[in-house]
């Protein structure tokens, strides 16, 4: 799942599994019946390759690429293309945790299910979401390529097909075009001068990244929890009004994780941008083995924010509890 409201959740589920994509661990997705008028919508469009992504998508020219995830905004509407891609061969699995079952354990109620008029196997759904920001649709697409597993989500305010100026025909039009390309369109927003242990794993959404001390997104056992850390984007520019309050209830709603137990959020300045920075503790909510959390919440200079998060399983709750500050310290914007 990638709603607008609740899109970093769901790329932390991936950490916690570390990329083990079984099919209850995959981003949840929602499919819709296909609309029958496209020659209207199409006219416009013109083919946009979405930042730090290969997938390329023919967007009406309201559209722009998001600086903060890989996908696109409308400024005007609310409506975000957000994209995660994977091997190929998850695709498989991740299509089968495409159920209305596991879809109402996320909040995603309404779930419709057909196809779209693009050639190869895939799965397409629609379903509705409420959430602190509103009411969302939800559309979503699952395809395979030869060589790449690509979900595409949008999230549509619901105000917006209320009042027509957003008609879910052009959204399954956008959906039907989606294809890759031979290279990703890489742009950086930040970086760490620092990982002790850690090393660069991979990207999740585009711009977010993972970092695990044997630098492989997947582990060795499928479904294994592994320390790791994350630098994660909002998805939007919204400011948060509690900033402290929210640093605590965003980690405590980290999925997959019981018993939150907190500390006290600590104002923090790092790379300019002032946040707060808190540890907790849970545990796994599979085998309740204890886990160890970090999060720095940094705000950005023109709204949204950037999530610096760490987990540590037993064995490495030591080294990482001293780590993560460190990581997290050396972050810093790109121009």
């Amino acid at each position: 799942m990638l709603p607008k409201a609740q899109p970093l959740a769901q790329s932390l589920y991936l950490i916690r599994r570390a990329y083990a994509w079984h099919a209850r661990n995959a981003l949840t997705a929602l499919v819709i019946t296909l609309g029958a008028v496209f020659a209207a919508v199409s006219a416009n469009a013109t083919p946009q390759q979405a930042p730090n992504s290969r997938v390329v998508l023919d967007l009406p020219e309201e559209y722009a690429p998001s600086p903060l995830f890989a996908g696109f905004q409308n400024e005007r509407s609310g409506v975000t293309y957000v994209i995660l891609e994977a091997p190929a061969k998850e695709y498989d699995k991740m299509a089968q945790g495409f159920t209305t079952q596991e879809l109402l354990k996320r909040g995603i109620t309404d779930v419709t299910s057909g196809n779209l008029a693009r050639s190869g196997p895939h799965v397409y759904m629609r379903a509705q979401q409420k959430s602190e920001a509103g009411n969302y649709a939800k559309f979503f697409v699952l395809f395979r390529t030869d060589d790449q597993t690509v979900l595409v989500s949008v999230n549509v305010p619901q105000r917006s097909l209320d009042n027509g100026s957003i008609k879910p025909a052009e959204i399954e039009q956008v959906l039907a075009t989606a294809k890759t390309t031979e290279k990703p369109a890489v742009r950086d927003l930040y970086a760490l001068s620092y990982l002790g242990p850690f090393k660069e794993a991979g990207r999740v959404v585009g711009t977010s990244k993972l970092y695990t001390l044997d630098g492989r997104l997947e582990p060795e056992r499928v479904g294994e929890t592994r320390t790791a850390f994350m630098v994660a984007p909002s998805l939007d520019k919204r400011v948060l009004q509690e900033p402290a309050k929210q640093s605590v209830a965003q980690l405590g709603s980290l999925p997959g994780f019981a018993d939150f137990k907190p500390g006290k959020p600590t104002p923090v300045t790092i790379g300019g941008l002032s946040g707060f920075e808190l540890t907790a503790s849970a545990t796994d909510a599979d085998n309740g083995r204890p886990i160890q959390l970090y999060q720095a919440l940094l705000l950005g200079p023109d709204g949204g924010y950037y999530r610096l998060i760490g987990i540590a399983t037993p064995k490495d709750a030591d080294v990482a509890g001293e780590e993560f500050p460190k990581i997290a310290r050396s972050f810093e914007l790109l121009p």
